[in-house]
């Protein structure tokens, strides 16, 4: 702790050549490798004899003898030491995203009011949009975008798909309008948000704008004429066609004004379920390969089918489930899970379980044990039953599809959501 200062020097040079024997020893030969412990044990030497001189003609030795083993070696310039940092920093990362924690942003409505999806309000026209600095403020702490889109001059929508779901970045959903003069339009957000409008007033309700409706909607009469008056429809192969009546768009005309708010960002746990067995009652996520019924669904409609569900786990292999009213029945017995009875308990924003498909008029669910490795089944129901494709509609979710729970809301940190996820 009182040692002379040229002492603490000597133990850090000391220390020093070490680590450069330790970095370069596959560029050194075992002569240089000598001669480095060798002029190491000089400085030590000197330190242990209390001899401040000899120390410092040793100290010039060891560092002539550490700079001049490499003399052919060009030490890193500031651009390649920050590269290095940051390749080191994006494979560190990308180890801990497939082993240990993997960020995951909810694209709908079907776990709220537990998390939130991704909810596109309509403003009226009169309505007008908050100052810049505000967006930003919102944007920040609600992950909130403004939408103000309208017509400069008539428009007409292309005759195919003129209405079509993408990404942005191979992460955001874009919704992009095409119209016959070749120009288009971007909204940011899903189609489904942008062509219909929920009796909650979400939503933008541009298919009541230009009277769009499946083939399901119109006569065998109604579609011929639709074809022969070469009116835009959405009938690429493999999809559900459905024709816009109403293709005529007047200038001025707005198309979505109001305001998108992201989903929940959360982390999920990816590293819990190799040591311990998925729980019944848990937020988990999935992957959907092999769950046909799900990208079936969304080539007919045209959307892009999620990688990723969200769901409330609410059967592990082997469960019988039953909806009896809005309650959850698990193997006979009403479920006493506290994430699966906050949803029965249609308080708080929750409205309990809808008895509808494999689980209608109280049919038994049942999800299996399997002989083979990685099959096991494995039954997800929303929190927002009314409102979410889950188990009910597509089947079960196998063991191998399972990726981990969902730990924890990193942001929007106003949703109200932040924290622990139960």
């Amino acid at each position: 702790m009182f040692a002379p200062k040229w002492k603490k020097e000597a133990k850090l040079l000391d220390k020093a050549a070490k680590k450069f024997l330790n970095y370069k020893r596959d560029l050194l030969d075992e002569q240089q490798i000598s001669e480095i412990n060798s002029r190491r044990d000089d400085v030590k030497a000197t330190v242990k004899a209390g001899d401040k001189d000899k120390y410092e003609e040793a100290n010039k030795q060891l560092k002539a003898t550490c700079e001049g083993a490499l003399p052919r070696y060009q030490s890193q310039g500031w651009v390649e030491e920050n590269l290095e940092v940051f390749f080191v920093a994006v494979v560190v990362a990308l180890g801990l995203r497939a082993y240990v924690v993997q960020p995951f942003r909810i694209p709908t409505g079907s776990m709220q009011p537990t998390l939130n999806g991704i909810v596109a309000t309509a403003l009226p026209d009169q309505e007008k949009l908050p100052s810049f600095a505000l967006k930003m403020f919102q944007k920040a702490s609600h992950g909130r975008t403004y939408v103000d889109l309208t017509t400069e001059g008539a428009k007409t929508l292309r005759a195919n798909n003129p209405v079509v779901e993408g990404l942005s970045m191979f992460v955001f959903p874009r919704t992009y309008i095409h119209f016959s003069d070749g120009t288009k339009m971007a909204f940011p957000g899903k189609k489904s948000a942008l062509m219909h409008k929920g009796t909650d007033g979400k939503g933008f309700g541009f298919a009541n704008l230009i009277k769009y409706g499946p083939t399901s909607h119109l006569t065998a009469d109604q579609i011929e004429q639709c074809r022969r008056a070469n009116i835009p429809y959405d009938g690429q192969p493999g999809k559900e066609t459905g024709f816009y009546t109403s293709p005529m768009i007047q200038s001025g005309t707005t198309i979505a004004r109001g305001y998108i708010d992201t989903g929940d960002m959360i982390l999920v746990d990816k590293m819990s379920y190799h040591f311990r067995t998925p729980t019944r009652g848990e937020v988990f996520v999935f992957d959907t390969r092999d769950i046909k019924k799900i990208h079936n669904d969304a080539r007919k409609t045209g959307s892009i089918a999620g990688s990723h569900y969200i769901k409330r786990l609410t059967g592990i292999p082997g469960d019988e489930l039953q909806i009896r009213g809005t309650d959850l029945y698990i193997n006979g017995k009403l479920a006493e899970e506290k994430g699966i009875l906050g949803v029965m308990s249609k308080a708080n924003g929750y409205r309990g379980y809808s008895p509808r498909e494999r689980l209608f008029g109280q049919k038994i669910f049942k999800a299996s044990i399997s002989p083979h490795p990685g099959m096991d089944e494995y039954i997800a129901l929303g929190d927002n039953s009314e409102n979410s494709s889950d188990s009910r509609h597509w089947g079960t979710v196998k063991e191998f599809n399972v990726i981990g729970p969902a730990a924890f809301t990193l942001w929007p940190f106003a949703s109200g959501h932040w924290g622990i996820i139960k």
